[in-house]
């Protein structure tokens, strides 16, 4: 995707809102040059965009700190309209200026006057007047004195950054989005630097980053993600040093003693995944290095510590990435790990799965039903449910009708209804047999739905709301005109949309009696805008697919109108019903 042809590579609903937001003048002033360009884009709030460009205009690197978490945003497509065309207008200017005998640059011409002895002077003096320039002229020129502590100088310019930033001890939402914007300037440096394969000062930048950053977390609002996105690059130079052939091994022993002292830290799993992304770094060199001893032996330092009500999971996570490990190396030693933790859901499901895969489904069967008694031991009716649905994959493959019958009932209803599980288990009876079967089960769905509401607290306002227990049911069995009868009991408006597309064209009539009191009922109870101008689509809604009712409702909306004049917000979105 270039700057010239992004049109073609963007989503076309995303693209329109971007041009339309650039023609707008949404676009504050745009900085920058050939390669890296930024601007505010302006809107309901006001958004940071970057973009980067390679030397042939590619477009290889975007961020905006909008909340929208899709691929590319309007506020992006904005901004690359404006660098188009403040880039066509740069090269009309060229051209002009190519036709006229060449001019070299003031201050290029200044540059080319001043001796060596001049440079150092002025650098001298302006390093006297602002450390931070000392710090970024040694990082820039660093592969010029390998005596030069990148690290460090890395460390003082994030801890002045962030000292910038702070107010009263604390990083709020815009002072956090600012200082990852510029942590994100120096991870991209560190990306320049594995470009050039310079993967020592990009380790050590990332270290830099990582550690200076973690700390921060604690005390800021990262509502929006942006510092968590910046450590996660860091740790993301990491793994591209791992795996660049390039690398020394050195190198990357050096890392794997890092991380090996740093993932004793518990903050890295207090916030977001950054233990568990460190971890696979750690993991990663531990296989390519053989690091057996010092690894094994982490984990098991580790797991030793982790006897905390909430300490199962991170546990449960290093154990497996241990039998991992001795799998990937090829070591014996994996089996007997298995043996020792087949209380863990994951490491039981892998010998029950090489079990149904051998065809030992007796086996197969002992293990889930050992895994659903430790599930229930421990309360987890999810992994329950896991358990058996791995039973209801073996019923299959034995044939057994019965089992699958049992199971497919139980899953129609276990979180809610599932449409899938309701076809299998019909699929197990002959039709004739159904009918009676469906009959009794609406019965049951409707005592059910009385005795709940017997111990319900809404029974002083309402009636038993069948409807939401037996739908489903008369919806997969088409029972049309059973539904309506039960709707017509229940007459709220947002209950009547919820079956709307099942019978609005089947009773068209029925509906609208039900609709014109309901809308008014609605129009009566509402109190700010955004609630008339909710009414006001449910009733286009109802008008399009009840073309036989749009008097009557626009009769309603008359009503209305005229029965609260003191409501400008309700007139103006209601006259949208209207017409005017």
């Amino acid at each position: 995707m270039t700057i010239d042809n992004f049109e073609q590579h963007i989503n076309p609903t995303i693209l329109k809102r971007g041009l339309d937001y650039f023609k707008d003048g949404l676009v504050g002033e745009l900085e920058g040059d050939s390669g890296f360009w930024a601007a505010e884009v302006y809107g309901s709030e006001d958004y940071s965009v970057e973009i980067r460009l390679n030397e042939r205009g590619e477009i290889f690197d975007y961020s905006c700190d909008c909340p929208y978490d899709g691929d590319l945003c309007k506020h992006v497509a904005a901004v690359c309209y404006a660098i188009r065309e403040k880039k066509e207008k740069q090269r009309k200017t060229k051209s002009a200026e190519s036709s006229a005998k060449p001019k070299k640059d003031a201050f290029e011409r200044l540059l080319d006057t001043i001796s060596l002895e001049e440079y150092k002077n002025f650098i001298r003096s302006h390093i006297k007047q602002d450390k931070n320039f000392k710090t970024q002229f040694e990082i820039f020129f660093s592969d010029k004195d390998d005596s030069i502590d990148i690290e460090q100088k890395y460390r003082g310019l994030i801890g002045k950054l962030i000292k910038k930033y702070y107010k009263r001890g604390y990083l709020d939402y815009r002072s956090s989005r600012d200082l990852s914007k510029e942590i994100d300037g120096i991870i991209n440096k560190g990306k320049e630097m594995i470009v050039d394969n310079n993967f020592r000062d990009a380790f050590l930048l990332s270290k830099a980053v990582l550690t200076e950053m973690i700390g921060v977390l604690s005390e800021c609002d990262d509502s929006s993600g942006n510092l968590s996105g910046t450590i996660s690059e860091a740790i993301e130079l990491f793994n591209e040093i791992v795996s660049s052939d390039l690398a020394a091994m050195d190198l990357k022993q050096q890392l794997f003693d890092f991380l090996k002292n740093e993932l004793k830290n518990k903050v890295y799993f207090g916030y977001g995944n950054f233990g568990y992304e460190l971890f696979g770094v750690f993991y990663d060199i531990a296989v390519l290095l053989r690091q057996t001893k010092d690894f094994v032996e982490f984990i098991d330092n580790k797991c030793a510590k982790l006897t905390g009500e909430y300490d199962d999971y991170e546990k449960e996570f290093l154990l497996k990435k241990k039998i991992e490990f001795y799998r990937e190396i090829g070591d014996d030693l994996a089996d007997n790990l298995v043996k020792q933790n087949m209380d863990i859901v994951e490491v039981r499901k892998g010998v029950v799965d090489k079990a149904i895969e051998k065809q030992d489904y007796n086996e197969a069967k002992r293990l889930i039903a050992e895994g659903i008694e430790i599930a229930k031991s421990k309360e987890h009716p999810g992994t329950v449910s896991e358990w058996k649905k791995d039973f209801l994959r073996i019923a299959y493959l034995e044939n057994d009708r019965e089992t699958i019958r049992q199971l497919t009932a139980y899953f129609t209803f276990d979180r809610g209804f599932s449409k899938e599980y309701y076809q299998q288990w019909r699929k197990t009876y002959p039709e004739s047999e159904w009918k009676d079967i469906v009959e009794k089960l609406i019965a049951d769905l409707t005592q059910q739905a009385v005795e709940q509401h017997k111990k319900s607290y809404w029974r002083k306002f309402r009636d038993p709301m069948i409807l939401a227990h037996i739908a489903p049911i008369l919806i997969e069995e088409e029972y049309w005109d059973r539904l309506l009868t039960h709707l017509q009991a229940e007459p709220y408006l947002d209950t009547i949309l919820e079956y709307h597309n099942h019978l609005a064209k089947r009773f068209p009539k029925e509906m609208l009696a039900l609709y014109l009191p309901a809308f008014e009922r609605h129009g009566d109870n509402a109190n700010k805008r955004s609630e008339y101008a909710d009414l006001a689509k449910k009733m286009f809604r109802v008008m399009t697919d009840i073309p036989i009712g749009k008097e009557k409702i626009q009769s309603i909306a008359h009503e209305l109108v005229a029965k609260y004049p003191r409501r400008p917000a309700m007139i103006e979105e209601l006259n949208k019903v209207l017409g005017k």
